[in-house]
């Protein structure tokens, strides 16, 4: 499942779940988001928007969190970093146990260089 992000300047980036779930743990984490709008931008269809000002703040957020991280590192769920390659993992009926979310979420060193970029010059942005 994809997330577009829709800025009011400049190109559009598509995110996938996997990458966006943690990312959002962070901002809010941050508290620069509601509980509520973490549900939105978290959710398709919700047309929730972030304020210029606010995409800016994350960025700021983002830079802080890759500064303490290398290229091929993972932000996982919990907000911890790995250099462990993600394990692939099958859903489904035939799994002997469910996943450890750390498994399933993760936001790459390199998604979240291009988020920061993204915020840097989006003057906002939407979330389809």
């Amino acid at each position: 499942m994809a997330f577009i992000l829709l800025p009011k300047n400049g190109d559009s980036v598509h995110v996938n779940g996997w990458n966006w779930r943690p990312t959002l743990v962070l901002v809010r984490a941050k508290e620069l988001i509601s509980d509520s709008e973490y549900e939105q931008l978290g959710t398709h269809g919700c047309g929730v928007e972030v304020s210029a000002n606010v995409a800016y703040l994350i960025a700021d957020v983002i830079g802080e969190q890759l500064a303490t991280m290398r290229p091929g590192e993972r932000l996982l769920a919990d907000l911890t970093v790995s250099r462990v390659a993600k394990k692939e993992v099958t859903l489904g009926p035939a799994m002997a146990a469910e996943p450890d979310v750390n498994d399933l979420y993760s936001a790459t060193y390199e998604w979240l260089a291009t988020f920061q970029d993204f915020c840097k010059t989006s003057g906002g942005f939407s979330v389809l």
